[in-house]
């Protein structure tokens, strides 16, 4: 069984009609359980937000009658630490990334995640890695800050760099 459900349950749906707690399945309108996730919900996780559904798994009772579950324990705790990762990104190679990285452990940055692509590139692998990573540390209750140098490092990346909650 996929752990999809367990990424997309660690939010609480942000549709008004459904309201459903971390930790719990999306609800229909006629308070039945969801027979997949709301968009806007699962949207919230980076690896799932170009996904077109996400089914609600048998283990939730699809269509039963919809009751909340218990929450999980990180769910409204506060963060128990706090770690800032950095972002650096050149066009090409001839360009140095020193200036940044030097900026970015100024900054106080733990890990740094560095890639010289074109502003062109539609993916930004080290962006996605760093991204990943403050989502898997934020889920076991600690704080994660994404520094980048300047504002124009992330290029195309920003859309995934903005990710709620990550």
């Amino acid at each position: 069984m996929s752990d999809d459900f367990k990424r997309v349950e660690s939010y609480e749906c942000p549709m008004s009609t459904c309201a459903a707690p971390a930790g719990s399945p999306c609800r229909t309108g006629k308070g039945k359980v969801a027979i997949q996730y709301h968009t806007a919900r699962f949207r919230l996780v980076p690896q799932l937000a170009k996904a077109l559904s996400v089914p609600t798994p048998p283990v939730r009772n699809p269509g039963s009658v919809w009751t909340e579950l218990p929450r999980p324990p990180s769910a409204g705790a506060e963060p128990v630490g706090h770690v800032r990762l950095g972002y650096a990104r050149a066009s090409t190679a001839r360009q140095s990334l020193d200036a940044q990285l030097d900026a970015l452990t100024e900054a106080g940055v733990t890990r740094v995640f560095s890639e010289k692509i074109s502003n062109r590139a539609t993916r930004r692998p080290e962006l996605e890695a760093a991204v990943k990573l403050a989502g898997e540390i934020r889920s076991s209750g600690v704080a994660v800050t994404l520094v980048v140098h300047e504002h124009k490092r992330l290029g195309r990346g920003l859309e995934l760099a903005m990710s709620p909650r990550n």
